[in-house]
């Protein structure tokens, strides 16, 4: 098995166990992203401290594998981080926590959760 099989598996599994997947009330912060070649919609819900961080985040929504392990992983990743590094957090960040090649037209599908994120914390 190589890596790529493994970083498959990682997908797939966090797509049929997705973490932080739910709703919560009164979040902090909320936003909903689609990305409209394939209906994919993920709605992301932060929960910060008055200190600015993260201390609890939920995704919900529909969408494809990629998608939804995606929103997973990032959700992970976002507890315990500043909004102000949430601000600059990019697409290199998912890529990397995703570890896989994908190619351009997948790729709104895996940044679907930062296209939420973005627009939560726009306005802050």
């Amino acid at each position: 098995m190589d890596n790529n099989d493994i970083y498959r598996e990682e997908i797939m599994e966090h797509y049929r166990n997705p973490q932080n997947f739910g709703v919560m009330k009164n979040p902090t912060y909320e936003a909903e992203a689609v990305n409209p070649l394939c209906g994919d919609k993920i709605r992301l819900q932060l929960k910060v401290n008055k200190k600015g961080v993260v201390e609890k985040v939920r995704f919900s929504g529909s969408g494809c594998a990629l998608s939804v392990a995606s929103s997973s992983q990032f959700t992970e990743w976002m507890v315990g981080k500043t909004v102000k590094k949430l601000k600059s957090t990019g697409p290199d960040q998912i890529q990397e926590l995703m570890r896989a090649k994908i190619g351009p037209a997948r790729l709104p599908c895996m940044l679907l959760s930062l296209y939420a994120l973005q627009k939560a914390v726009a306005g802050e």
